[in-house]
């Protein structure tokens, strides 16, 4: 890639951003780049790169996926409670297993009412969201809860340790932080060497296209939507792993900061375009803003607005480029 069209590329920008913000954060305050917070940075992107896998795959291929926090939360909240009727000795992969289980039948009644009926991933995500925080809350009527012993043994295992010499404060890298690098390659696998790749991205740039290229596109449709209920479900057994008592409703409501994230990070809107490195690039930018700038003394309140004019700025840059391209064309013509 030469320089010039890298500078094209919105990953490029996110990542000249958090360079510069790591810097100035750095210079005022003097810890962002030591080891302990480096990792502390490392933890806390476990979860949303997981959902952002969510977001990034239902706006690649169809549009709006808002439900995943719930999805997690009542998969992991519905698994853990099994565990516990069966004696709660269960291994903490087959809780996984449990809770994708569920995960994926919520993915799949996405998919099929956006499919069988035509409506809006949006709406009908919406929709899902509130009856699966209905029934969570409702029939269930969660609160925070101990976990299984081998789950809360596997979220209390270590892959990696620091201390900071000068300050004296640690930091630990959950052994869960493996889970979401396996599931980033397994993603960046099925869309960069399958033909359902392949699929997912032509359904997203011109539906009609795709099915004339011989592309089945409910079928895909709606095993994206499985996949997104079983990344979803991974992503809510992974935040109570690492909450190690958990409260099953405690995400619910971030999903808006993750899907920003992915726009940020150059995902478009509409479908069709929208890499990888940009989706995890765009959640350490977001990550960064929420969990660093405390470093600094700026307050949680602050934080939302620097939130909100990165997300204007990130989601301005490639409406920009599609303007300059057009108007380009247009004078050429």
């Amino acid at each position: 890639m030469n320089i010039k069209k890298m500078t094209k590329s919105v990953e490029f920008w996110v990542f000249i951003i958090i360079t510069l913000l790591s810097v100035l954060i750095h210079l005022k305050s003097g810890l962002f780049f030591t080891n302990n917070n480096i990792v502390d940075i490392m933890r806390s992107m476990i979860v949303p790169s997981i959902y952002a896998l969510c977001a990034f795959l239902a706006f690649i291929s169809t549009g709006p996926d808002v439900s995943f926090p719930l999805v997690g939360a009542l998969s992991s909240y519905l698994a853990i409670i099994i565990t516990n009727l069966l004696g709660g000795n269960l291994p903490w992969i087959v809780i996984y297993i449990i809770a994708i289980a569920f995960g994926c039948l919520m993915g799949f009644l996405n998919g099929y009412i956006i499919v069988k009926f035509k409506f809006s991933s949006l709406i009908v995500t919406l929709g899902t969201t509130s009856m699966f925080s209905g029934i969570l809350l409702g029939a269930f009527e969660a609160e925070r809860m101990d976990l299984p012993t081998n789950l809360h043994a596997f979220g209390t295992q270590v892959l990696l340790s620091v201390q900071n010499k000068e300050t004296g404060l640690g930091a630990t890298l959950p052994m869960a932080f493996l889970i979401m690098v396996v599931l980033y390659i397994i993603v960046y696998f099925v869309l960069n060497y399958t033909i359902v790749g392949r699929g997912i991205y032509a359904i997203g740039g011109d539906e009609i296209s795709a099915e004339r290229a011989g592309f089945d596109v409910s079928k895909i449709r709606i095993g994206i939507f499985v996949f997104n209920g079983a990344l979803a479900a991974i992503g809510g057994m992974t935040y109570a792993v690492l909450s190690l008592r958990y409260l099953p409703t405690e995400y619910a409501g971030a999903e808006m900061v993750v899907i920003a994230a992915v726009i940020l990070g150059g995902t478009r809107i509409m479908g069709g375009i929208g890499t990888l490195k940009g989706c995890i690039l765009g959640t350490l930018l977001l990550n960064m803003v929420t969990n660093s700038l405390i470093l600094v003394g700026i307050s949680v309140y602050w934080q939302k607005v620097f939130i909100g004019a990165i997300i204007i700025i990130g989601t301005a840059i490639p409406a920009l480029q599609v303007f300059m391209k057009s108007r380009k064309s247009s004078e050429v013509a």
